[in-house]
């Protein structure tokens, strides 16, 4: 019989913030863990590298082309409004609280994530397993979980929002949602994580998965106030600390348990804000249904942190080529990205490089494609995966027209002008967003069976081999 698996997934966590936080004596389980199995620095998130993106691909083994969560905020084209899962509280004004809400909790697991395919959850519960989730909201699974409070119950039935939401067998969210009593403390302001870590030592205590995805988000949080991150990540780590002595120690934890360790993103700094939408400021701009109607609009621009998606409308008076040239004119774009009549395009720095599925090029990750222009244009030491992640971001269906990821050291301010200057921020095409330390340990033989340049998108399949089930 297969150990039981977890995967802990700390949100931010790159590479670089991980040794320092180990130098520092900040991060003594996770370094433990990378000496009795293996570590990778050649992980790479999906694109855009946004949590809600990511932490569909991690769920789904899929990056936005199956997945279909394209960005952590996004334009609906068959509702005519922004999907907004929570960039900040001024953001969410541009559709409301109550429609982030509902987005953030019910439809972006089971309206928009696609249901072609099935979540990790789904796949382990149907073969009989127990699989269990702590404080992440991408979650889709088979059983159905009200709140837990009766109190907030009432509260959400009388405003009419969600009430329930699907997830796996035992699921867990704060205090909102919990399958089990746990006498985890409660997890305000910046104890999120530590209420975390203890939800996983009741569960190990009482040997209550086979799977557990355990999601530890304050790491990405901190560095996006330009706090304290090797402070947050000693955090992450004493929560998995509680799970290694509920197990009864180090030996004992690693003879019961197979363990992966991995980022969603990275995080880097924010020098400057801009606005996304000003190369377009002429133009007739969607601001949200509140606002505006889109039949009386050129272009709806969505922008997560380090990423931006431009939407042409259907009365649009511009070309999509003019969109594709005024964006490549803007100072903050690094890289943007387009379709061609069945070509993907990346333009950077006056070069162009146009690919698409075929023989010809074959990536580090097995991927063959052929390719025409600047073969050189995207190093794959700085834009580590690039081909595969673009095709997996513009084949999404719900992808802007063009899509331009930032240059280093700037961010988009979101719909509410809120932005990260001074801060962490993420969510480009980039190394220094891109590449996230994956750690193994406890699978028969050190083996996990992920490929030697990994990908977010391979911890799923990893989950599902590991219990003999293809």
């Amino acid at each position: 019989m297969s150990k039981k698996l977890i995967l802990a997934v700390i949100d931010g966590l790159g590479p670089g913030l991980l040794d320092r936080a180990i130098a520092a004596g900040a991060a003594p389980t996770i370094d433990w863990l990378a000496a009795e199995g293996s570590r990778s620095d050649r992980c790479c998130s999906t694109f855009p590298s946004l949590t809600p993106v990511c932490l569909s691909a991690l769920i789904t083994g899929r990056h936005p082309d199956g997945s279909l969560i394209p960005s952590m905020t996004w334009y609906h084209r068959g509702e005519g409004r922004f999907v907004e899962y929570g960039s900040s509280i001024a953001a969410t004004l541009a559709e409301g609280t109550r429609q982030m809400v509902d987005d953030v909790l019910v439809n972006l697991n089971l309206l928009h994530l696609s249901p072609q395919v099935e979540t990790v959850f789904e796949r382990l519960d149907d073969a009989g397993l127990v699989t269990a989730a702590v404080n992440t909201f991408v979650m889709r699974g088979r059983t159905r979980h009200p709140i837990s409070r009766p109190s907030a119950r009432r509260v959400a039935q009388r405003i009419g929002i969600v009430d329930a939401v699907y997830g796996p067998r035992r699921y867990f969210l704060g205090d909102l949602f919990f399958s089990d009593r746990t006498g985890a403390p409660i997890n305000l302001g910046g104890a999120v994580d530590r209420h975390g870590g203890h939800v996983g030592r009741w569960l190990v205590t009482r040997d209550g998965f086979d799977f557990l995805f355990f999601y530890l988000y304050e790491t990405d949080a901190v560095q996006h106030r330009g706090g304290d991150a090797v402070a947050a990540v000693a955090g992450a780590d004493r929560s998995l600390e509680l799970l290694v002595e509920a197990a009864g120690g180090r030996g004992r934890f690693l003879d019961r348990y197979a363990v992966a360790v991995v980022a969603d993103h990275s995080q880097s700094a924010v020098e400057r804000a801009v606005d996304a939408s000003e190369p377009y400021a002429d133009l007739r701009l969607f601001k949200g249904r509140r606002r505006s109607r889109p039949e009386d609009c050129d272009l709806a621009v969505a922008a997560s942190n380090r990423v931006a998606m431009a939407y042409l409308l259907p009365g649009a008076r511009p070309t999509l080529a003019e969109i594709v040239e005024r964006t490549r004119a803007s100072a903050p774009a690094d890289v943007v990205l387009h379709c061609d009549d069945g070509w993907y395009v990346a333009w950077r720095a006056g070069g162009e490089l146009r690919f698409r599925r075929g023989r010809g090029v074959v990536d580090e990750r097995g991927n063959s494609y052929q390719v025409e222009g600047d073969r050189e244009l995207l190093d794959p030491a700085i834009y580590p995966g690039a081909l595969e992640r673009i095709e997996g971001l513009l084949a999404c269906p719900r992808a802007g027209d063009v899509v331009v990821s930032a240059a280093p050291g700037v961010e988009y301010r979101d719909a509410g002008g809120i932005h990260h200057e001074g801060g962490g921020s993420h969510g480009s095409l980039h190394a220094v967003d891109s590449l996230v330390p994956l750690i193994t340990a406890g699978f028969e033989g050190h083996a996990s069976g992920l490929p030697e340049v990994p990908s977010i998108t391979d911890l799923t399949p990893m989950a599902v081999r590991h219990f003999g089930l293809g």
